[in-house]
């Protein structure tokens, strides 16, 4: 027959002093930093860059998705024509639209890289700079 187990020694515990809170900074330079970088030109720069690549990319890509429904309801014997075998146009437009996204997520990711990123990073050097 195994041998009870042994009773069960509470773990003392030791008080932990409570870290030191210093007091705020009498000026919030946060939101100071932000109005003035927000207002910077080139912070206005960086929104423009982003506008001018997306807004016309994101239009192109709806009336592309748009005139791909609106095929498939004006002339749904055009789209059931025949490509290649059991493939008809429908299907062939279909997998143009995940192409297309792709390369639209491809395309954004190299313009931020390129254009904004190098932008903003600047932006933000100069930022704390005025702050040391």
């Amino acid at each position: 027959m195994p041998a009870p187990p042994a009773p069960v020694q509470p773990v003392p515990v030791r008080s932990v002093p409570a870290p030191s809170v210093e007091a705020p900074p009498a000026v919030d330079t946060s939101s100071e930093v932000y109005r003035a970088v927000q207002g910077s030109e080139a912070f206005q720069e960086i929104k423009r860059s982003y506008r001018a690549f997306v807004l016309p990319v994101s239009g192109a890509f709806l009336g592309w998705y748009l005139l791909y429904v609106a095929a498939q309801a004006a002339a749904p014997g055009v789209m059931r024509s025949p490509v290649a075998g059991p493939v008809n146009v429908a299907w062939v437009l279909g997998l143009l639209q995940f192409v297309s996204t792709f390369v639209l997520t491809w395309l954004y990711a190299r313009n931020a890289r390129t254009k904004r990123d190098r932008a903003a990073l600047g932006l933000r050097w100069d930022t704390q700079d005025q702050l040391r």
